[in-house]
């Protein structure tokens, strides 16, 4: 192996240091060839081999090498193809990167100098805005100079004008006055002058003028003229005499801004041409004045250019009057003819035509049966800012009334409709469509559907105030629509027979549920104490609450309600609550009404545990609790003293010391029913009179025990007064001996009997 391997190094030497250009150079290349291989394969294999051997083992050594040559070449080419192309990616990708560099710092560039740009501008702006401001309050304040001075000389001229009246004044006084020198000595008369105007001022005018009668000093402050910008004759109106009024306007009718005249049908027309010299009255109320006519209102109306307030309701005026008010009153902003049924159609298309009551805010056309479409279209051209109507009490009230109306006046927000049963849907979808409603009343309305209500409410998402008690066909589905009225505050559905829990539920979870802050649910039947459950959670800002005749409300129910801590009004009658219910609303501490009529068991141990802890209860209503007794009158005289109204009417075990226990400690008691207690006496007649200083409603129907003679004392202090000796109606439950019927004499109860008149008895009254 050694000499082989010897002799295969030296050939295999040559063979690589033979070249390609010596092999194709020389002459005899194929004998070469062919010796070289030969010599290389004897080399190799110590064999010789022919030429033909040779020859094909030379060609195919020269061909691979060839092939591996080629190979090699062309993989290095396209290496470097390959290199040469991502060189030539990379600095296009440079380029293109130093490309946005440049133009990202040019945009920055042209940025920053806009910027400054702007900013210059904006300062020479405010510099301008500046100057033009100043040059502005300039003129304004030298604008805003004159007109002082102006206003300032007329204040001088007016001031000097009631000081030369009231010095004309103080000279008629004292020269009236014959009282000694020395007289009115009393503590209010001690007084700083203007601190006594101020106690005069809560006087009414029935007292100022008996005031005029005490001393000279009292005489002097009634005289002052701010006493008397304020008038109300009403509470008067049995008594005073035209002469009275005549004197008292032409005295004080430059100071004269508020007068109330409703109800005085004694005056004539000497008295309403005075009230036309006042040319300062902003408002005047002329309701229930049966002498106030065409001619007496026209004179008022030409005198009293500043009307701001005019009430005529109840009165006879006619076309005429309404012709005056278009051309005279361009101010009037409230007009009420309620119940005037002398004028037409034709005098509210007056209304239209002149230059009066464009400013009219609010119309009240209550009882106006005669009124038509054809006039409240005169009214909508006419007053077309109108944002309240009243047309109460008009059953002939149609669509197109209503439609004529709002046609025009879309700035309405205030509707009401009491007692028009013939609406139907198509006038409510027209309110809803053209005014942006905040508050509407309807009742009686028997039209109306869930339907038609859900349409209205979806166009009118603005309601505040929702009224449409007795409208028995809406059910839960109204309810349900108004759940999504987000500003809703109001709430009566009281008569919708058909409204019920679920109803409730809904309404309580919308958005509207915690703002309630008055909701009645008078005779919504179907109503439990699980909405009472729902309600005390939500409702926590309730105001007021209605809960009359619901029937199944129980104490459980009733006792959620003490959760409620600013509800100030509840009105449980006729409900099936008992001393626990009653005990448990001792948590209220800011109620200030409560009315408990015709629950029948309750009894004084209850109303004694009540009123122990809402010791501002101002109202109490206990009427036709059948088992109470003056031990309920003691705890509501000890515990609430500020008791004004108290309503015990149908309660057969009260006695005249009942009344002694109120009139020892209610000092503020204004309002008091004891009709149909059988048991009180003249002594109780006695009692009020001696006791009661503030009393100015007394009720005594059905007080068999009294006499006329002893009801008669309170007839002189009372406003409103009230006497019979008529025996007690059978809805009463007991006889005129206070022994309680059987059922079946007095379950049936009837409204119409309930407003029964008594045949034989007196009745009063003397003002509002």
């Amino acid at each position: 192996m050694a000499p082989a391997s010897h002799h295969l190094l030296p050939s295999h030497t040559a063979l690589v240091v033979l070249t390609r250009r010596q092999l194709l150079s020389r002459p005899g290349r194929s004998e070469a060839i062919f010796s070289l291989a030969g010599n290389c394969v004897t080399n190799i294999f110590g064999i010789p081999e022919d030429d033909a051997v040779l020859s094909h083992l030379y060609e195919k050594a020269y061909m691979c090498y060839r092939k591996n040559r080629t190979t090699m070449c062309f993989k290095a080419w396209t290496q470097f193809i390959l290199s040469r192309r991502r060189a030539a990616a990379l600095l296009a990708l440079k380029m293109s990167a130093a490309k946005e560099h440049h133009v990202q710092k040019m945009l920055r560039t042209t940025l920053r100098r806009w910027m400054n740009w702007l900013q210059v501008r904006k300062d020479k702006q405010q510099e301008a805005v500046k100057k033009i401001r100043r040059v502005c309050n300039t003129v304004l304040c030298k604008m805003i100079f004159h007109a002082w001075q102006r206003i300032a000389q007329d204040s001088r001229e007016t001031k000097e004008y009631f000081e030369r009246l009231e010095t004309e004044l103080g000279d008629v006084r004292r020269t009236d006055s014959d009282t000694p020198q020395g007289h009115g000595k009393d503590g209010v008369s001690m007084l700083p002058w203007k601190l006594a105007l101020k106690i005069f001022q809560f006087l009414s005018f029935g007292d100022l003028l008996r005031c005029t009668l005490v001393c000279s000093t009292w005489k002097a402050i009634t005289h002052a003229p701010c006493l008397w910008s304020q008038i109300d004759f009403s509470s008067e109106k049995h008594r005073v005499a035209d002469g009275t009024v005549v004197q008292i306007l032409r005295t004080y009718r430059p100071f004269i801004v508020h007068l109330n005249m409703r109800g005085c049908r004694t005056l004539r027309w000497l008295s309403f041409r005075c009230v036309g010299e006042c040319k300062n009255l902003q408002e005047l109320n002329l309701s229930e004045c049966s002498n106030a006519d065409d001619e007496s209102v026209g004179v008022i109306l030409d005198g009293c250019p500043a009307l701001l307030y005019l009430n005529l309701s109840c009165t006879s005026v006619t076309d005429s009057t309404l012709k005056r008010l278009s051309r005279c009153c361009e101010n009037l902003q409230y007009l009420s003819l309620a119940c005037c049924r002398r004028f037409t159609d034709r005098g509210l298309q007056y209304l239209a035509v002149g230059k009066g009551c464009r400013k009219l805010l609010h119309l009240d056309l209550s009882g106006c049966t005669q009124v038509t479409a054809d006039g409240l279209e005169g009214v909508a051209a006419g007053c077309s800012c109108l944002q309240r109507v009243e047309l109460n009490d008009v059953p002939t009230l149609s669509d197109r009334c209503v439609m004529a109306l709002v046609s025009k006046c879309h700035s309405l927000h205030t509707v009401s409709l009491l007692g028009t049963p013939y609406l139907s849907s198509a006038a409510f979808e027209a309110i809803s469509e053209g005014c942006k409603l905040r508050t509407i009343r309807v009742e009686g309305n028997s039209h109306i559907t869930d339907t038609s209500w859900s349409s209205f409410c979806q166009k009118s998402p603005g309601l505040e105030d929702l009224h449409v008690a007795d409208c028995l066909q809406l059910s839960d589905t109204t309810l349900r629509s108004t759940s999504f009225l987000k500003n809703l505050t109001s709430l009566n559905v009281a008569g919708c027979v058909r409204v019920s829990d679920e109803g409730l539920n809904h309404l309580l979870d919308g958005p509207s549920g915690p703002k309630l802050q008055h909701l009645n649910l008078s005779r919504c039947i179907h109503v439990t104490d699980i909405s009472l459950v729902k309600l005390a959670q939500r409702c926590l800002h309730l105001i007021s609450l209605s809960l009359c005749y619901c029937e199944h409300l129980t104490d459980s129910g009733v006792e959620w309600l003490g959760g409620l801590s600013s509800l100030v009004s509840l009105d449980l009658a006729g409900t099936n609550i008992q001393d626990e219910g009653l005990t448990a609303l001792g948590s209220l501490s800011a109620l200030k009404q409560l009315s408990v009529s015709q629950c029948l068991r309750i009894t004084d141990m209850g109303i004694e545990k009540f009123c122990k802890f809402v010791p501002g209860l101002e109202s109490m209503d206990v009427s036709h609790c059948l088992s109470l007794s003056g031990q309920a009158v003691k705890s509501l005289s000890f515990f609430c003293r500020r008791l004004a109204t108290l309503r015990m009417q149908g309660c057969p075990k009260m006695t005249d010391k009942a009344i002694r226990y109120l009139t020892g400690t209610s000092q503020f008691l204004r309002l008091l029913d004891v009709s149909g207690c059988v048991r009180l006496t003249d002594r109780s007649a006695v009692l009020l009179h001696r006791g009661c200083r503030q009393l100015r409603s007394v009720s005594m129907l059905y007080c068999c025990n009294v006499s006329k003679q002893a009801a008669l004392l309170l007839r002189c202090r009372v406003l409103r007064w009230e006497h019979s000796r008529d025996d007690v109606p059978l809805w009463y439950g007991y006889d005129s001996q206070g022994r309680l019927l059987p059922p079946a004499k007095h379950s049936g109860l009837q409204e119409e009997d309930r407003e029964e008149e008594p045949s034989n008895g007196i009745r009063e009254e003397r003002g509002h």
